[in-house]
């Protein structure tokens, strides 16, 4: 089962969104501000973050920065969300921060799990390519016997 943290704020409950990912089949973990994010992402084991860029603590750009610091984003989708910032200025600010996708909020909850499946799709694709790769490259440096 992949796991997503769902990083929201705190203007609305989250369960909503948490309990329409988890019928989807997706283990949720629930956090409300930047330092809670960045120690749960260093536990590992989290397969995308779900981020809301109004949080507590930082705004969600700030925290995709210093999730990538910590974490490639070959290695950990980010998708950011926002009711308020609606323009195309902040859809690039997030993507310049790291994160694969932009939402704006409200989403339907079924698009919502479309695009994370389809991104995690994407991910495994491209785990699977950089691995192969890598088993390649050694073997093509690996010495004969």
């Amino acid at each position: 089962m992949k796991t997503i943290l769902y990083v929201h704020d705190k203007q609305g409950p989250p369960n909503a969104t948490a309990s329409y990912l988890q019928m989807a089949g997706y283990q949720v973990e629930l956090c409300d501000s930047g330092e809670a994010c960045l120690m749960r992402i260093k536990q590992g084991g989290l397969d995308l973050v779900l981020m809301d860029v109004l949080i507590e603590g930082k705004n969600g750009f700030d925290l995709c920065r210093l999730v990538r610091k910590q974490i490639a984003s070959d290695q950990l989708p980010v998708i950011l969300a926002s009711g308020i910032y609606r323009s195309r200025i902040y859809r690039e600010e997030a993507m310049q921060a790291g994160a694969q996708l932009y939402l704006l909020k409200p989403f339907q909850q079924h698009e919502l799990v479309q695009v994370i499946h389809e991104l995690l799709d994407v991910h495994a694709c491209l785990l699977s390519s950089h691995q192969a790769t890598q088993d390649t490259s050694q073997d093509i440096h690996r010495p004969a016997h």
